[in-house]
C-alpha cells in the first residue's frame, strides 16, 4: 500500500513557488498602493466629467462680512485646487461672477458661506477699506455702544434701521420745584387740570438719533481689568462686555455721548424694514409741561392740556409784600 494518496481526477493544486509568487505579488500592490503609486484612476476614474460645464468660484470656508477677499479664502486644501463649481452654461447667469480677477481684492458687504457663487451684489463699491470702517454709510460715524446704555440693540442685524431715545425724569413738585399756590375764583379748575396733567411727576423725552444703522450686532468680547489685591498683587482679568457698533450722524454723536455722561436711560427704537417705510420719517419728542406757562410758546413738544384748555385761563402771578400767588384769569 502507498503512503501517497492517490490524485483525484479534475482535482488541482499549487507548487509552493507558485504561492510564494502570488503573495510576493500581493505585497508589492499593497507596497504601492500605501506609497501613492497605485491609484483608482488607474483602473478607471470615478468622478464626473466635466465636459461643457462651467467652473464657477465659490468660497472653500466661510467668509466674514467687511473682509477683504484674498487667494486663500478660494483654495480648496483638501483637494488641492480653487473651489468651484460646474455648472451648466444655461445655468450662468450673468449676475455671477466667473472670473477670479473680479472677486480677489474685493470687501464683501455680508457673511458669504461655502459652496454658493459670487455675484456683485456680494461686495461694497470698489475701493471700500476692509474692516469694520467697511459698514459705515457714507456720511456717518460710527461709535462703539454696550448692551447697558442703550436698551433694546439685541437681536438687531447689520443694516437694521432704528432712533434712539433718552429719557430723563423730573419732579416739579420737589428739589426746588414751583409749588402750587393758586388764587382767585378760577384756582380750583386749573389746579385740577394741573394734576390731570401730572405735572408734579414728568419726564423729558428726547430722540438724540434719528435713523441709526447697525454696522456690527451685538457680539460679546472680553474687556481686560486690572486688579490688584494684597495676597494675590497686581492680575489682569477679563470681564465680559456685551457691545454692538452703530453708525449715526456726525451732529449726533455729542448729543449721545452727552446722554450716556448724564446716565439718561437710553433706549433704541426699531424702524420697519419693510421697503415701503419712509426713509425721512421722524420720532417726535415729549416735552415737560408746566402750568405756569401758558399761550402758544408754552412748549414745543407734547401738550398735556388741550386746545381749549389753554385758552381758557391765563395765570398771573401777584406779589403782596412776602406773599406770592398765582391767579387763573378767564382770557378775553
Amino acid at each position: 500500500m502507498s503512503p501517497v494518496a492517490p490524485r483525484r481526477p479534475g482535482s488541482m493544486s499549487m507548487s509552493a513557488p507558485a504561492i510564494a509568487l502570488v503573495a510576493a505579488a500581493a505585497v508589492i500592490v499593497v507596497v504601492a498602493a500605501m506609497a501613492g503609486l497605485i491609484t483608482p484612476s488607474i483602473f478607471g476614474s470615478r468622478e464626473p466629467s466635466t465636459a461643457g460645464l462651467i467652473a464657477v468660484p465659490t468660497p472653500a470656508a466661510a467668509i466674514p462680512a467687511y473682509a477683504r477677499v484674498r487667494r486663500d479664502h478660494l483654495w480648496d486644501p483638501r483637494n488641492n485646487r480653487l473651489a468651484v463649481i460646474y455648472l451648466p452654461p444655461a445655468a450662468v447667469t450673468r449676475e455671477m461672477l466667473v472670473n477670479i480677477g473680479d472677486i480677489i481684492g474685493r470687501v464683501l458687504e455680508s457673511d458669504k458661506a461655502p459652496g454658493y457663487v459670487f455675484t456683485e451684489a456680494d461686495f461694497l463699491p470698489r475701493g471700500t477699506r476692509e474692516g469694520i470702517v467697511a459698514g459705515i454709510p457714507a456720511g456717518k460715524r460710527a461709535i462703539r455702544i454696550s448692551a447697558d446704555k442703550v436698551d433694546g440693540l439685541y437681536g438687531l442685524h447689520p443694516g437694521d434701521r432704528f432712533d434712539i431715545m433718552a429719557t430723563m425724569p423730573i419732579n416739579a413738585s420737589g428739589g426746588g420745584g414751583q409749588s402750587f399756590n393758586l388764587a382767585g375764583p378760577y384756582s380750583q379748575e386749573v389746579a385740577l387740570q394741573a394734576r390731570l396733567s401730572n405735572w408734579d411727576k414728568q419726564a423729558t423725552v428726547r430722540v438724540i438719533v434719528q435713523n441709526a444703522v447697525i454696522v456690527a450686532p451685538m457680539t460679546t468680547r472680553g474687556v481686560p481689568t486690572f486688579q490688584t489685591s494684597v495676597t494675590e498683587g497686581s492680575a489682569t482679568r477679563t470681564r465680559p462686555v456685551q457691545e454692538a457698533v452703530i453708525a449715526i450722524d456726525p451732529d449726533e454723536v455729542a448729543l449721545l455721548t452727552e446722554a450716556m455722561a448724564v446716565e439718561a436711560r437710553l433706549t433704541s427704537i426699531p424702524r420697519s424694514g419693510r421697503p415701503d417705510d419712509p426713509v425721512n420719517s421722524t420720532t417726535p419728542d415729549l416735552r415737560p409741561f408746566s402750568p405756569f406757562v401758558t399761550g402758544s410758546g408754552a412748549t414745543d413738544g407734547d401738550s398735556r392740556f388741550s386746545d381749549d384748555a389753554q385758552d381758557q385761563f391765563k395765570v398771573v402771578e401777584t406779589i403782596m409784600g412776602q406773599k406770592r400767588s398765582l391767579t387763573a384769569v378767564p382770557r378775553p
